[in-house]
């Protein structure tokens, strides 16, 4: 079963915190974003366990204030490829 969350981040360095991010194994895609949180990242993992190992290795990060995740549901039939497809990116 495919899992994969969506990770806020907030912090008080985003550029370095995202840089940090993005080369985490599991993290899908990340970008930091305008207000509050600060950064979100989708994560993905084969089971709960290893998507939960992914989100752990995030919040181990220094500058990292506080995380919130929201596991997302019914993603049966999602493409997690979205680094790869999306324009602009340079996975």
């Amino acid at each position: 079963m495919k899992t994969w969350a969506y990770v806020f981040i907030s912090t008080r360095q985003p550029k370095k915190v995202l840089r940090q991010v993005r080369i985490i194994p599991g993290v899908v895609h990340a970008d930091a974003i305008f207000g509050s949180p600060d950064v979100i990242a989708i994560v993905r993992g084969k089971d709960i366990a290893d998507m939960d190992a992914v989100i752990d290795r995030i919040a181990e990060i220094e500058d990292i204030i506080q995380t919130d995740t929201k596991v997302a549901r019914w993603v049966d039939d999602v493409d997690l490829a979205l680094s790869s497809s999306m324009p602009g990116s340079s996975s």
